[in-house]
């Protein structure tokens, strides 16, 4: 038998014949011009609803709006671009980590490249995450991760988030050690004859104000307000994204204002940085047998400054935390410090 309607064949195909609901929900099917490929996807749904015509009719709707949107998405690699290209105005920094991870992703999946925004799992996601074999990296990964498919949300790329579904690593806090006030006063000098002490007000910011290293990185010297005892941190220039002002006590005051002063609007950190920090460290007796640990300084700072002031919230400002959360479980180191390490500490210089 020749079936001209391709609508009716779809329930012909079930071996049935049209009751008069099914014809008449056809025919509005028809003049809402509904595809018939759209029907097919659509076709067993219908035969399992018990309800009457309202209810056939809305599972119609709800069928086709999901297939719409189910044709509306990208791939993985598509949207990557797309969210870099839509965080362009962030730091380089951060975009070059994003593409990092991102191609990390790709290379040990590279079916990931092809894979649909919409039609990604909390068990793709999880696949990805493993890809890293540290606790450390893994979170790092789903913040990268979330990030993107929150990003394919907000386009229409996809229905949920499903790197949100996935348990968040749970990282390990390592100790960092406080150095002594000996340490300290060590690390100055050689801030201060190495390389014509070019380092020295980086050095100490980072010492003296617990500036992060790649905060100082960004600053100039017109950010140090002497004649205020303050340092401003550049809402632009935060690894937080908040602006906000670090007092320079005596010690911090002494070492700057002994230093020669430079033009406003040059870099606070001198040209080959990076080289020059490790000589300044090594010269303090840091080297292979006794390794440089990160963020050292500003945990030596937190320390201390918690110790002599006992002012949690001042402190909080300015390290530029949200809350006090990892100022407590991370920073404060208080069963290896004295009180009067803390005191010549601040009496330095």
């Amino acid at each position: 038998m020749l079936i001209r309607n391709p609508f009716a064949y779809l329930f012909f195909m079930t071996q049935q014949e049209l009751t008069e609901e099914e014809a008449l929900l056809i025919c509005w099917m028809r003049k809402k011009r509904v595809q018939a490929a759209e029907m097919m996807v659509m076709a067993r749904l219908l035969r399992g609803v018990s309800a009457g015509m309202a209810g056939r009719l809305q599972c119609v709707e709800l069928g086709i709006k999901e297939w719409k949107a189910m044709k509306k998405t990208v791939s993985f690699s598509v949207c990557v671009a797309e969210s870099l290209k839509a965080r362009a105005h962030r730091r380089r920094r951060t975009l070059e980590e994003i593409r990092c991870v991102t191609a990390r992703m790709v290379k040990s999946w590279p079916e990931l490249r092809h894979k649909m925004m919409r039609g990604l799992r909390r068990e793709d996601c999880q696949r990805i995450l493993n890809i890293f074999p540290t606790a450390s990296g893994r979170r790092k990964a789903r913040v990268i991760l979330h990030g993107i498919c929150a990003f394919a949300c907000r386009r229409g790329w996809a229905g949920k988030n499903p790197a949100a579904e996935t348990p968040c690593p749970l990282v390990k806090e390592r100790r960092v050690p406080v150095l002594t006030p000996e340490e300290c006063r060590k690390l100055m000098t050689a801030a201060r004859e190495v390389c014509g002490g070019e380092c020295l007000p980086a050095a100490v910011l980072m010492l003296y104000a617990g500036v992060r290293p790649q905060e100082v990185r960004r600053l100039q010297f017109r950010h140090i307000r002497l004649e205020e005892k303050a340092a401003l941190i550049p809402a632009r220039h935060s690894k937080t994204g908040g602006a906000r002002r670090v007092t320079l006590r005596p010690a911090a005051l002494r070492y700057l204002r002994a230093f020669r002063h430079h033009s406003g609007e040059e870099p606070l950190c001198p040209a080959g940085w990076e080289r020059k920090w490790r000589l300044v460290r090594a010269r303090a007796g840091w080297n292979n047998s006794r390794p440089w640990v990160q963020d050292v300084l500003r945990h030596t700072f937190a320390s201390y400054h918690a110790l002599e002031f006992r002012d949690y919230a001042g402190l909080q400002w300015e390290m530029g935390h949200q809350n006090a959360h990892l100022l407590k479980t991370r920073y404060l180191n208080m069963d290896e410090i004295r009180r009067q390490d803390a005191r010549a500490f601040w009496l330095a210089a």
